[in-house]
């Protein structure tokens, strides 16, 4: 008499491979959100008075921190406004009006989708007495 052992069937690797996949190629699973655009630009150099960074983003995200800081004194800027509480694709952050000086922005945020993002960009703040290119240049 022979006893047979009886095995998983062969179908149930490749079928969990193939759900496994699935799982980890679909789009959900694999876009997120990035910055757009912000305001001012990474290296761009503004007018004093500066009291506002804004933010756009191509999907909608929670800002959970942005932290000013100016490079000659190492000085973080406290914002005056609250950040947003909801998920947003855009953001208008205030601050004191800025002094001249170096600008590095670093900040982090959380998609939909639970993945924490975070960048980071600079700009200057120039001397009432420097010339800036004209806005109105076509």
């Amino acid at each position: 008499m022979t006893i047979s052992k009886q095995t998983e069937p062969s179908w149930l690797p490749v079928v969990l491979s193939f759900a496994l996949g699935l799982l980890f190629a679909s789009p959900q699973a694999s876009a997120h959100v990035k910055m757009n655009k912000t305001v001012p630009a990474n290296g761009a150099s503004v007018a004093p008075g500066l009291a506002e960074i804004r933010f756009s983003f191509t999907d909608a995200v929670r800002i959970t921190l942005v932290k000013v800081t100016r490079h000659e004194s190492k000085v973080t800027l406290p914002p005056v406004s609250e950040l947003p509480r909801k998920f947003v694709t855009k953001a208008k952050i205030a601050f004191e009006p800025m002094a001249p000086g170096n600008y590095a922005v670093m900040w982090t945020g959380v998609g939909k989708d639970g993945h924490v993002m975070q960048g980071a960009f600079s700009f200057s703040v120039v001397s009432p007495n420097a010339n800036l290119p004209d806005k109105d240049v076509r």
